[in-house]
Protein backbone atom coordinates (compact mmCIF):
# COMPACT_ATOMS: atom_id res chain seq x y z
CA UNK A 1 0.00 0.00 0.00
CA UNK A 2 1.45 3.36 -1.04
CA UNK A 3 0.92 6.19 1.40
CA UNK A 4 -0.95 9.18 0.00
CA UNK A 5 -0.67 12.54 1.71
CA UNK A 6 -2.70 15.72 1.54
CA UNK A 7 -4.31 18.49 3.52
CA UNK A 8 -7.79 17.84 4.82
CA UNK A 9 -8.33 19.93 7.94
CA UNK A 10 -4.69 19.22 8.74
CA UNK A 11 -1.97 16.91 7.43
CA UNK A 12 -3.78 13.69 6.44
CA UNK A 13 -2.57 10.27 5.33
CA UNK A 14 -4.85 7.94 3.38
CA UNK A 15 -4.87 4.27 4.39
CA UNK A 16 -6.81 1.29 3.05
CA UNK A 17 -9.50 1.67 5.70
CA UNK A 18 -9.62 5.39 6.45
CA UNK A 19 -7.61 8.47 7.28
CA UNK A 20 -4.90 9.35 9.77
CA UNK A 21 -4.84 13.04 10.70
CA UNK A 22 -1.84 14.71 12.27
CA UNK A 23 -2.53 17.82 14.37
CA UNK A 24 -5.91 18.43 12.69
CA UNK A 25 -7.37 21.87 13.30
CA UNK A 26 -10.86 20.61 14.07
CA UNK A 27 -11.90 16.97 14.26
CA UNK A 28 -15.65 17.59 14.38
CA UNK A 29 -17.23 15.32 11.76
CA UNK A 30 -13.84 14.12 10.54
CA UNK A 31 -13.68 10.37 9.82
CA UNK A 32 -9.99 10.16 10.65
CA UNK A 33 -8.09 8.92 13.68
CA UNK A 34 -6.01 11.76 15.07
CA UNK A 35 -2.42 11.96 16.25
CA UNK A 36 -1.51 15.03 18.31
CA UNK A 37 2.15 15.99 18.42
CA UNK A 38 2.11 18.26 21.48
CA UNK A 39 -0.03 20.43 23.73
CA UNK A 40 0.25 23.87 22.11
CA UNK A 41 -3.12 25.26 21.08
CA UNK A 42 -2.25 25.57 17.37
CA UNK A 43 -1.74 21.79 17.27
CA UNK A 44 -4.50 20.86 19.68
CA UNK A 45 -7.95 20.83 18.12
CA UNK A 46 -9.72 18.76 20.78
CA UNK A 47 -10.86 15.13 20.94
CA UNK A 48 -12.89 13.57 18.14
CA UNK A 49 -16.17 11.90 18.99
CA UNK A 50 -16.16 8.26 17.90
CA UNK A 51 -12.48 8.27 16.95
CA UNK A 52 -9.45 8.06 19.21
CA UNK A 53 -7.06 10.96 19.60
CA UNK A 54 -3.58 9.50 20.09
CA UNK A 55 -1.11 11.55 22.14
CA UNK A 56 1.59 10.79 24.65
CA UNK A 57 0.77 10.37 28.33
CA UNK A 58 2.85 13.46 29.10
CA UNK A 59 1.03 15.56 26.51
CA UNK A 60 -2.28 14.45 28.00
CA UNK A 61 -1.09 15.54 31.45
CA UNK A 62 -0.33 19.01 30.08
CA UNK A 63 -3.68 19.15 28.26
CA UNK A 64 -5.55 18.24 31.44
CA UNK A 65 -3.90 21.19 33.20
CA UNK A 66 -5.64 23.60 30.82
CA UNK A 67 -8.62 21.75 29.26
CA UNK A 68 -11.32 19.21 30.02
CA UNK A 69 -11.30 16.19 27.71
CA UNK A 70 -13.49 13.11 27.63
CA UNK A 71 -11.19 10.18 28.40
CA UNK A 72 -13.27 7.90 26.18
CA UNK A 73 -12.02 9.80 23.12
CA UNK A 74 -8.34 9.77 24.09
CA UNK A 75 -5.78 6.99 23.73
CA UNK A 76 -2.52 7.85 25.53
CA UNK A 77 0.62 6.26 24.07
CA UNK A 78 4.29 6.02 25.01
CA UNK A 79 7.28 7.08 22.96
CA UNK A 80 8.36 4.03 21.00
CA UNK A 81 4.93 2.42 21.24
CA UNK A 82 3.46 0.94 18.06
CA UNK A 83 -0.18 1.65 17.12
CA UNK A 84 -1.51 -0.67 14.41
CA UNK A 85 -4.06 0.19 11.71
CA UNK A 86 -4.91 -2.60 9.28
CA UNK A 87 -1.51 -3.29 7.81
CA UNK A 88 0.29 -0.12 8.86
CA UNK A 89 2.04 0.91 12.06
CA UNK A 90 2.37 4.34 13.67
CA UNK A 91 5.24 4.88 16.11
CA UNK A 92 5.78 7.94 18.32
CA UNK A 93 9.32 9.36 18.63
CA UNK A 94 10.65 12.19 20.77
CA UNK A 95 10.31 15.62 19.10
CA UNK A 96 12.32 17.67 21.64
CA UNK A 97 9.84 20.58 21.54
CA UNK A 98 8.24 20.38 25.01
CA UNK A 99 7.16 17.78 27.56
CA UNK A 100 5.52 14.87 25.73
CA UNK A 101 6.06 16.24 22.22
CA UNK A 102 6.22 13.55 19.55
CA UNK A 103 6.98 13.05 15.89
CA UNK A 104 5.16 10.18 14.23
CA UNK A 105 6.54 7.47 11.94
CA UNK A 106 4.04 5.68 9.69
CA UNK A 107 5.17 2.30 8.37
CA UNK A 108 3.38 0.69 5.43
CA UNK A 109 4.48 -2.49 3.62
CA UNK A 110 6.15 -0.56 0.80
CA UNK A 111 7.01 2.85 2.26
CA UNK A 112 7.56 4.87 5.42
CA UNK A 113 6.46 8.39 6.30
CA UNK A 114 7.43 10.72 9.15
CA UNK A 115 5.46 13.71 10.39
CA UNK A 116 7.75 15.81 12.58
CA UNK A 117 5.33 18.34 14.03
CA UNK A 118 7.29 21.04 15.87
CA UNK A 119 10.77 19.67 16.52
CA UNK A 120 13.88 20.82 18.33
CA UNK A 121 17.15 19.07 17.52
CA UNK A 122 19.36 20.28 20.36
CA UNK A 123 19.34 19.44 24.06
CA UNK A 124 17.62 22.07 26.20
CA UNK A 125 17.10 22.43 29.94
CA UNK A 126 13.83 20.46 29.95
CA UNK A 127 14.00 18.40 26.73
CA UNK A 128 16.44 16.22 24.87
CA UNK A 129 17.13 16.66 21.17
CA UNK A 130 14.90 15.05 18.57
CA UNK A 131 16.65 12.49 16.39
CA UNK A 132 16.13 12.07 12.66
CA UNK A 133 13.89 9.13 11.72
CA UNK A 134 14.80 7.54 8.34
CA UNK A 135 11.86 7.55 5.93
CA UNK A 136 10.70 7.72 2.32
CA UNK A 137 8.37 10.70 2.80
CA UNK A 138 9.16 13.43 5.33
CA UNK A 139 6.44 15.93 6.33
CA UNK A 140 8.41 18.63 8.05
CA UNK A 141 7.65 21.67 10.17
CA UNK A 142 9.69 24.60 8.82
CA UNK A 143 8.93 27.51 11.15
CA UNK A 144 12.50 28.85 10.89
CA UNK A 145 13.32 27.43 7.46
CA UNK A 146 15.65 30.13 6.10
CA UNK A 147 19.42 30.57 6.77
CA UNK A 148 18.91 33.83 8.67
CA UNK A 149 17.57 31.88 11.63
CA UNK A 150 20.68 30.45 13.25
CA UNK A 151 20.13 30.37 17.00
CA UNK A 152 22.99 31.25 19.35
CA UNK A 153 24.48 28.64 21.64
CA UNK A 154 22.09 27.86 24.51
CA UNK A 155 24.76 28.73 27.10
CA UNK A 156 25.24 32.17 25.56
CA UNK A 157 21.50 32.87 25.51
CA UNK A 158 21.09 31.62 29.08
CA UNK A 159 23.86 33.89 30.36
CA UNK A 160 22.21 36.87 28.65
CA UNK A 161 18.78 36.06 30.08
CA UNK A 162 20.02 35.53 33.63
CA UNK A 163 22.29 38.58 33.42
CA UNK A 164 19.42 40.79 32.32
CA UNK A 165 17.22 39.52 35.16
CA UNK A 166 19.91 40.20 37.75
CA UNK A 167 20.33 43.74 36.44
CA UNK A 168 16.61 44.39 36.87
CA UNK A 169 16.54 43.03 40.40
CA UNK A 170 19.54 45.16 41.38
CA UNK A 171 17.72 48.19 39.95
CA UNK A 172 14.62 47.49 42.08
CA UNK A 173 12.54 46.00 39.26
CA UNK A 174 10.96 42.54 38.98
CA UNK A 175 11.96 40.77 35.75
CA UNK A 176 8.85 39.13 34.30
CA UNK A 177 9.14 36.75 31.37
CA UNK A 178 6.06 36.57 29.19
CA UNK A 179 6.15 33.17 27.47
CA UNK A 180 4.05 30.23 26.31
CA UNK A 181 2.55 28.71 29.44
CA UNK A 182 3.65 25.26 28.27
CA UNK A 183 7.19 24.55 27.13
CA UNK A 184 8.92 27.91 27.00
CA UNK A 185 7.93 28.93 30.55
CA UNK A 186 9.29 25.70 32.01
CA UNK A 187 12.50 26.08 30.03
CA UNK A 188 13.07 29.53 31.55
CA UNK A 189 12.13 28.21 34.99
CA UNK A 190 14.63 25.34 34.76
CA UNK A 191 17.26 27.77 33.54
CA UNK A 192 16.93 29.89 36.67
CA UNK A 193 16.72 26.80 38.89
CA UNK A 194 19.95 25.46 37.38
CA UNK A 195 21.98 28.67 37.18
CA UNK A 196 20.77 30.76 40.13
CA UNK A 197 19.13 30.66 43.55
CA UNK A 198 16.54 33.26 42.53
CA UNK A 199 12.96 32.19 43.38
CA UNK A 200 10.60 32.00 40.40
CA UNK A 201 6.93 33.00 40.70
CA UNK A 202 4.64 31.36 38.12
CA UNK A 203 1.15 32.61 37.33
CA UNK A 204 -2.09 30.94 36.19
CA UNK A 205 -1.82 28.35 33.42
CA UNK A 206 1.97 28.50 33.66
CA UNK A 207 1.81 27.22 37.23
CA UNK A 208 -0.72 24.50 36.38
CA UNK A 209 1.32 23.21 33.46
CA UNK A 210 4.48 23.32 35.55
CA UNK A 211 2.76 20.95 37.97
CA UNK A 212 2.34 18.53 35.05
CA UNK A 213 6.06 18.80 34.37
CA UNK A 214 6.86 18.18 38.05
CA UNK A 215 4.58 15.14 38.10
CA UNK A 216 6.56 13.77 35.17
CA UNK A 217 9.89 14.16 36.93
CA UNK A 218 11.08 17.52 35.58
CA UNK A 219 12.40 18.66 38.97
CA UNK A 220 11.20 22.27 38.71
CA UNK A 221 11.00 24.58 41.71
CA UNK A 222 8.56 27.49 41.65
CA UNK A 223 6.10 29.46 43.75
CA UNK A 224 2.47 29.82 42.67
CA UNK A 225 1.55 33.49 42.30
CA UNK A 226 -1.71 32.95 44.22
CA UNK A 227 0.09 32.05 47.48
CA UNK A 228 1.15 34.21 50.41
CA UNK A 229 4.75 33.19 49.80
CA UNK A 230 4.57 34.59 46.28
CA UNK A 231 3.18 37.89 47.51
CA UNK A 232 6.02 38.20 49.99
CA UNK A 233 8.57 37.54 47.25
CA UNK A 234 6.93 40.11 44.97
CA UNK A 235 6.93 42.66 47.76
CA UNK A 236 10.64 42.06 48.36
CA UNK A 237 11.46 42.27 44.66
CA UNK A 238 13.88 39.35 44.98
CA UNK A 239 12.33 37.05 42.41
CA UNK A 240 11.60 36.37 38.74
CA UNK A 241 8.08 36.22 37.30
CA UNK A 242 6.65 33.87 34.65
CA UNK A 243 3.34 34.52 32.92
CA UNK A 244 1.49 34.09 29.64
CA UNK A 245 -0.93 36.92 30.45
CA UNK A 246 -0.91 40.67 29.87
CA UNK A 247 -2.33 41.16 33.36
CA UNK A 248 -1.22 40.08 36.82
CA UNK A 249 2.56 39.90 37.05
CA UNK A 250 2.94 41.78 33.77
CA UNK A 251 1.02 44.76 35.18
CA UNK A 252 2.95 45.23 38.41
CA UNK A 253 4.13 48.81 38.82
CA UNK A 254 7.75 47.71 39.12
CA UNK A 255 7.76 44.89 36.59
CA UNK A 256 10.10 44.78 33.60
CA UNK A 257 8.94 42.59 30.72
CA UNK A 258 10.97 40.26 28.51
CA UNK A 259 9.95 37.81 25.79
CA UNK A 260 11.86 34.74 24.64
CA UNK A 261 11.34 33.62 21.05
CA UNK A 262 13.30 32.64 17.99
CA UNK A 263 11.73 35.62 16.23
CA UNK A 264 13.86 37.88 18.44
CA UNK A 265 16.65 37.44 15.88
CA UNK A 266 14.84 39.55 13.30
CA UNK A 267 11.98 41.47 14.87
CA UNK A 268 11.31 44.25 17.33
CA UNK A 269 8.63 43.82 19.96
CA UNK A 270 6.56 46.75 21.15
CA UNK A 271 5.66 47.03 24.82
CA UNK A 272 8.52 44.91 26.15
CA UNK A 273 11.87 45.79 27.63
CA UNK A 274 13.94 42.92 26.26
CA UNK A 275 13.74 40.01 23.81
CA UNK A 276 15.95 36.93 23.70
CA UNK A 277 16.29 34.32 20.88
CA UNK A 278 15.35 31.26 22.92
CA UNK A 279 13.26 28.77 20.95
CA UNK A 280 11.87 25.28 21.28
CA UNK A 281 11.95 24.91 17.48
CA UNK A 282 14.74 23.74 15.22
CA UNK A 283 16.62 26.51 13.45
CA UNK A 284 17.54 26.34 9.77
CA UNK A 285 20.73 24.32 10.23
CA UNK A 286 18.99 21.77 12.44
CA UNK A 287 16.25 21.31 9.83
CA UNK A 288 18.80 20.72 7.08
CA UNK A 289 20.72 18.23 9.22
CA UNK A 290 17.51 16.37 10.00
CA UNK A 291 16.85 15.91 6.28
CA UNK A 292 20.43 14.85 5.60
CA UNK A 293 20.22 12.12 8.26
CA UNK A 294 16.67 10.95 7.48
CA UNK A 295 17.50 10.61 3.75
CA UNK A 296 13.90 10.88 2.49
CA UNK A 297 12.97 10.51 -1.16
CA UNK A 298 10.51 13.40 -0.83
CA UNK A 299 10.01 16.24 1.64
CA UNK A 300 6.71 18.06 2.16
CA UNK A 301 7.03 21.28 4.14
CA UNK A 302 4.43 22.91 6.39
CA UNK A 303 4.26 26.17 8.37
CA UNK A 304 6.70 29.05 8.46
CA UNK A 305 9.13 29.35 5.56
CA UNK A 306 7.80 26.27 3.77
CA UNK A 307 8.35 27.52 0.21
CA UNK A 308 11.86 28.78 0.90
CA UNK A 309 12.97 25.61 2.69
CA UNK A 310 11.54 23.33 -0.01
CA UNK A 311 13.38 25.38 -2.64
CA UNK A 312 16.65 25.12 -0.69
CA UNK A 313 16.37 21.34 -0.44
CA UNK A 314 15.84 21.05 -4.19
CA UNK A 315 18.69 23.41 -5.11
CA UNK A 316 21.32 22.42 -2.56
CA UNK A 317 20.57 18.81 -1.64
CA UNK A 318 18.84 17.60 -4.80
CA UNK A 319 15.90 16.35 -2.74
CA UNK A 320 12.42 16.39 -4.24
CA UNK A 321 10.57 18.85 -2.01
CA UNK A 322 7.49 21.06 -2.04
CA UNK A 323 5.22 22.82 0.43
CA UNK A 324 1.74 21.76 1.47
CA UNK A 325 -0.66 24.68 1.07
CA UNK A 326 -3.64 24.30 3.43
CA UNK A 327 -5.98 26.61 1.54
CA UNK A 328 -5.29 24.98 -1.85
CA UNK A 329 -6.70 21.56 -0.98
CA UNK A 330 -10.32 21.53 0.07
CA UNK A 331 -11.49 18.16 -1.23
CA UNK A 332 -10.42 14.76 0.01
CA UNK A 333 -9.61 13.62 -3.52
CA UNK A 334 -7.09 16.47 -3.97
CA UNK A 335 -4.06 14.55 -2.74
CA UNK A 336 -0.42 15.07 -3.61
Amino acid sequence: MSLRVGWFNGVTVVTNTGLLSFDPHNRSGNRSSAFISHAHSDHLGGPAKGKKSHLTHETLDVVRAIRTWDDEDVLPIRLGEVVEFDGIEVIAHNAGHMLGSAQFEVRAPDSTLVYTGDINCRDMFTTRAAESVPCDILIMETTYGVPFYAFPDLTQTSVEIVGWALEQIRAGRIPVFKAYSGGKAQEILKMFNALTNIPVVAEGATARITDAYVNNGAGLKYVDSSTVEAQELLNSGECVGLTSSNNGLARLSNSCIAVTTGWALGRRFDGVDAAFPLSGHADFRQLVEYVERAKPKEVLTVHGFKEEFASYLKRKLGVRARPIHPMDQRLLREYL
